[in-house]
């Protein structure tokens, strides 16, 4: 499965599609190789092209990310530590974004920044 195969890829417009993979950095993953670690600081943000992650807190697994689903979003949404540890499973693809890059295919892209906040939201703890 690719970014396009995905359901995010369904659920936005062909335009903001478009901005995602033309505004991204692509960075390859070999099987094992961290993307992200628990408790340290978040500089960029990564969704998902091809392959598969593993989404580790507190070393149990919590979560496997596909195609289209993002990581390392709620450290630049919030300024806090990664809450997890992020692996690759096999050999994947991402694109990376920095904050600046983040905030900018935010605004460029309104539904997709709508789905980022909801599901953030929705994996935060109440206040």
């Amino acid at each position: 499965q690719t970014l396009r195969d995905s359901e995010l890829a369904h659920a936005i417009p062909a335009k903001e599609l478009r901005t995602i993979e033309r505004r991204g950095t692509a960075v390859r993953f070999d099987a094992g190789r961290q993307a992200m670690r628990e408790d340290t600081i978040g500089r960029e943000c990564m969704m998902v092209i091809s392959g598969s992650f593993a989404v580790e807190r507190g070393g149990e697994c919590i979560a496997v990310l596909q195609p289209g689903m993002v990581m390392g979003e709620v450290a630049l949404l919030t300024g806090r530590p990664r809450n997890a540890t992020v692996t690759a499973l096999e050999e994947s693809l991402v694109y990376a974004y920095s904050r600046g890059e983040f905030t900018s295919l935010l605004h460029e892209c309104p539904q997709l920044a709508a789905i980022i906040r909801d599901d953030v939201e929705a994996r935060s703890p109440a206040a």
